[in-house]
């Protein structure tokens, strides 16, 4: 066939039609390919995974997009996909298994940490290898006593981040505990809160796993005793007796005042939303953790605590955060925290007149944790609760 006859073919009506259907059909393709792939705006569904994902695909996924660092994007909510990228650690044979002893045998007492390089003097390469993927773990040669939710209300903290990571599953796996880490961050530009980061954590682990046991902890705190279990009790229990950041009339170290909750506590499922969490309105540093310990006390129960020399945390040195100012109208908004308890806590995510609303922009199974990133209008929730804010807020 000559040139021109061969050109006078392919222009030919029908010949147009068909590469005009093939056009089509391609670019379709490319268009349902990218939605499949790239994550939506709310990421409800999403979940990122760090790591070999090769034993993946028999999970009803064969194309994986890789975003960036070796973090893979998968349409799921499967929580076992972290058991599958740890290289296959499984439950199987634990029916057999006795429960793990009441005081674990291999524990230390008081622990040394350099606070010249706090990352090597926490480090324990042999716990760090029986991490599962996501922040994971539970013995292999008993029952834990304790299924227990760490829960890290995060922001830009990147080292102490790491290195509390790593002091975690070196102490908790010697405490024999089921376990996992979850770290929860605010997006910028809103300001920091660590009540509403609380009580987003502890929903997210409860759609997870079954947990016995959430603790709520500040970054920044570094254990210094690991017979102090992070175990819950009858009543919440509040951690910390003493702090390196705190110092006592007699140069021991302390607490503030006696009324102080905060760094680390421990919680049943029932004593928090007895308590209805935390107040989701306190932007900005102060005040959220004085509001929870005067919740705890109208839900009639109390605070207890360790031995006081059990309870001693040392505090990682920080800078102050831009992001975390103090709040101005933290006082006045604690004094209208009666008026808001049933009305504005954990509950306000869920069956509640007023709920608040917010983004889950990502998931991701890391190797020493779960991180989730949320978003929030700070505006739309003091707005939605100004009249149970207290007069000086205006402040």
């Amino acid at each position: 066939m000559d040139l021109a006859s061969w050109s006078k073919n392919l222009f030919s009506s029908k010949s147009l039609s068909t590469l005009f259907l093939i056009l089509i059909f391609a670019i379709v393709g490319v268009i349902l390919n990218y939605m499949l792939l790239w994550p939506s705006a709310n990421v409800a569904h999403s979940v990122y995974i760090h790591g070999n994902v090769s034993r993946l695909p028999k999970y009803g996924r064969d194309k994986f997009y890789n975003i960036s660092q070796d973090i893979f994007l998968l349409h799921s909510d499967k929580d076992d996909l972290a058991d599958l990228v740890a290289g296959g650690k499984t439950n199987r044979n634990r029916a057999n298994l006795k429960p793990c002893p009441e005081t674990p045998p291999g524990l230390i007492g008081k622990i040394t940490i350099n606070a010249r390089n706090f990352t090597e003097s926490v480090t324990n390469d042999d716990s760090l290898r029986r991490v599962v993927y996501g922040g994971r773990y539970s013995p292999d040669d008993c029952v834990a006593r304790e299924r227990t939710a760490i829960i890290i209300p995060y922001r830009d903290r990147e080292d102490h981040l790491d290195i509390l990571t790593r002091h975690l599953h070196n102490i908790l796996q010697r405490q024999q505990l089921e376990y996992r880490i979850f770290v929860i961050e605010m997006a910028l530009p809103t300001q920091f809160n660590r009540g509403l980061l609380a009580n987003i954590g502890f929903l997210f682990a409860k759609e997870t796993g079954d947990f016995s046991c959430f603790i709520i902890h500040d970054v920044d705190a570094l254990m210094m005793n690991d017979k102090n279990l992070y175990r819950c009790g009858s009543q919440p229990r509040h951690l910390v007796t003493g702090s390196t950041k705190f110092r006592t009339w007699n140069d021991e170290y302390g607490l503030p005042y006696g009324s102080y909750m905060s760094g680390v506590i421990a919680l049943t499922d029932s004593q928090f939303t007895q308590a209805n969490g935390f107040s989701n309105v306190y932007f900005g540093w102060g005040g959220e953790d004085d509001d929870f310990t005067n919740r705890v006390q109208r839900a009639n129960m109390k605070f207890e605590r360790p031995e006081k020399d059990i309870g001693i945390y040392l505090a990682i040195p920080h800078e102050t955060d831009s992001t975390n100012p103090k709040n101005p109208a933290r006082f006045g908004i604690l004094d209208a925290s009666a008026a808001r308890q049933t009305i504005e806590g954990v509950n306000s995510f869920y069956n509640n007149r007023q709920k608040i609303k917010y983004k889950r922009y990502a998931i991701e199974y890391r190797r020493y944790y779960t991180w989730i990133l949320i978003g929030v209008n700070e505006a739309a929730i003091t707005k939605q609760y100004e009249k149970y804010l207290g007069e000086p807020f205006a402040v």
